[in-house]
């Protein structure tokens, strides 16, 4: 019975709070085909909604693919100087939530007020513009995806094309491009999926548009928000369609990821030398600068001129800039209440998905069926869009749960409308981010050093606890910081799943930005960003290796 107490108590609550919301979600649209739960796929305006997802996730997947491909190999396989600098600062866009990203490029391009204006060459305010803010802010999926690829790329490969007479552009185009072309389809698959799931960038820049243009996951919103069982069934059959939608993408992601591994060859000859661009290169380093300049650079350096304006859209001179605000918006006790709160909720999630990655990686590495079982489970909410599995938490915990044990025993498990339902949220949905880091660091320990502490005396808790937990502290540490980052700065579930009558950081930058106030919202996504970055440069400290005196 103790060696089936901790499979049971993991995969159970992993069953009652991960999958069990989900399942129950698509049985409850399934029994409801021909009702009220697909009724709006048939409405103009849910076939729109539709059509307008694949448009703006297309267009992203499309863009990031575009500017992926060059970066990658300028980046990773030419002589362009600040390579390493380059590609951290291409990859911050992942780390910022898009919503912040969205703001920065609201403040540049308005048509009316945008310190760009006219110079931009669409309309912000449309799939267009979504498919712009989110293919800038899922470039890295692309750029990270590809560049891992020529890392592993046997460089024996290139240097024959090159003996054999061909130049680096036609060895790139020969031997690289269709080695890393299944990472690259990879990596923008990612992309679409991340722009499907996408809520805050196509809320500010399509739902609170003039005219609105929706897709799924504002329409799923709307639907929540006018109330009533009609919408509500029309909310669930919204929330099915992109949870296949996502299956799909899934599917054929994983495809592309299995054909795009590429085997190494070990030996001397492993590491390549980069190319030499000569006279390219300033060309090149130009066309870098200028991604970096567009797609960081200037988003938010529109969120801070936004801030330390008196008002937004009355100029950059002297006379319109203070700093007045931001003691106005971060002193405010509203604001320090929603960041007390978010903070609690993120430091208790990251503790809870520390606890079960430990557990799901221990289940992972005993041989049989049930590890794997409790790997997937734990690993796949990550994948499911926020929208989607905030409606399916709602669906499966909107009425209190009771249970009785021995018929004299009763519990009540009320969630729904609490911070409770929010922590099983955040967990739940970030919990693949401590899985992976545990199980692959768990994989790589080698047994011997359990199976010593289990010779000189220790048990079998004593000697993971003595010998194999310390050696788990830097994956666990990482999770933590980055389950910690993303929960403090979630929006979508968080909307959605929020308490009445209280407030998050996320939340209260999605109001500030909903009821037009930017110079608010500014400061606040100002504190977002500062946030964010402080906890990857201390992540980046910890990671450091330690050299011994």
């Amino acid at each position: 019975m103790k060696r089936l107490a901790l499979p049971g108590l993991t995969l159970g609550l992993l069953a009652a709070f991960a999958a069990g919301p989900v399942v129950w979600l698509v049985a409850r649209s399934l029994a409801s085909v021909g009702g009220d739960a697909f009724a709006e796929l048939a409405t103009p305006a849910g076939r729109t909604a539709v059509l307008n997802t694949l448009k703006a996730s297309g267009g992203a997947a499309t863009f990031a693919l575009a500017l992926g491909l060059p970066l990658s190999l300028l980046l990773y396989r030419t002589d362009v100087p600040f390579r390493r600098g380059f590609t951290l600062l291409l990859t911050l866009p992942s780390a910022i939530p898009p919503f912040i990203w969205a703001l920065g490029w609201v403040a540049l391009a308005s048509p009316k007020v945008g310190y760009l204006g006219p110079l931009v060459p669409f309309d912000i305010y449309s799939t267009t513009g979504m498919a712009f803010v989110l293919g800038g802010a899922g470039l890295p999926f692309v750029l990270l995806a590809a560049g891992a690829a020529i890392q592993r790329i046997d460089p024996t490969l290139e240097e024959a094309a090159r003996m054999s007479g061909a130049g680096p552009l036609r060895a790139s185009l020969g031997v690289t491009l269709p080695l890393i072309w299944p990472a690259l389809l990879a990596g923008t698959g990612l992309v679409f999926l991340f722009s499907a799931s996408a809520f805050g960038v196509p809320y500010l820049l399509g739902f609170s548009a003039t005219p609105p243009t929706t897709v799924l996951t504002t329409r799923i919103y709307s639907a929540m928000l006018m109330g009533g069982p009609d919408n509500f069934a029309r909310a669930i059959g919204l929330s099915t369609v992109l949870l296949g939608l996502s299956i799909v993408v899934l599917a054929l992601n994983g495809f592309f990821g299995r054909r795009g591994r590429v085997r190494l060859l070990a030996g001397k000859g492993l590491a390549s030398r980069p190319w030499t661009l000569g006279r390219l290169r300033p060309f090149a380093l130009g066309f870098v600068v200028l991604v970096v300049l567009v797609l960081v650079a200037l988003p938010l350096l529109a969120v801070f001129l936004t801030s330390v304006q008196k008002s937004f859209g009355g100029g950059l001179g002297a006379d319109n800039l203070t700093f007045a605000h931001w003691g106005e918006v971060l002193a405010n006790p509203r604001t320090l209440r929603a960041a007390r709160w978010s903070l609690l909720l993120a430091l208790f999630a990251a503790t809870l998905v520390c606890l079960l990655a430990v557990a799901v990686a221990v289940l992972r590495r005993r041989p049989g069926w049930l590890g794997r079982l409790t790997e997937t489970v734990a690993m796949w909410p990550y994948a499911i869009p926020g929208t989607v599995f905030a409606m399916a938490l709602i669906v499966a915990f909107s009425r209190d749960l009771r249970f009785i044990l021995f018929e004299r025993v009763a519990f009540v498990l009320t969630l729904g409308d609490t911070f409770w339902l929010m922590l099983v949220a955040y967990a739940a949905k970030h919990l693949a981010l401590g899985t992976r880091g545990a199980t692959e660091a768990l994989a790589q320990l080698d047994p011997s050093l359990e199976e010593a502490a289990r010779i000189a005396g220790a048990g079998p808790r004593r000697a993971f606890r003595d010998a194999m937990l310390p050696l788990l502290r830097p994956a666990l540490a990482t999770a933590f910081a980055l389950v910690f980052l993303t929960s403090a700065t979630e929006l979508t579930m968080s909307v959605m799943l929020l308490p009445p009558g209280t407030d998050l950081l996320g939340t209260l930058l999605f109001e500030l930005t909903t009821y037009a106030d930017p110079t608010a919202a500014a400061v606040l996504a100002c504190a977002f960003v500062a946030l964010v970055v402080a906890g990857l440069g201390v992540l980046a400290i910890a990671r450091r290796p330690r050299v011994a005196a």
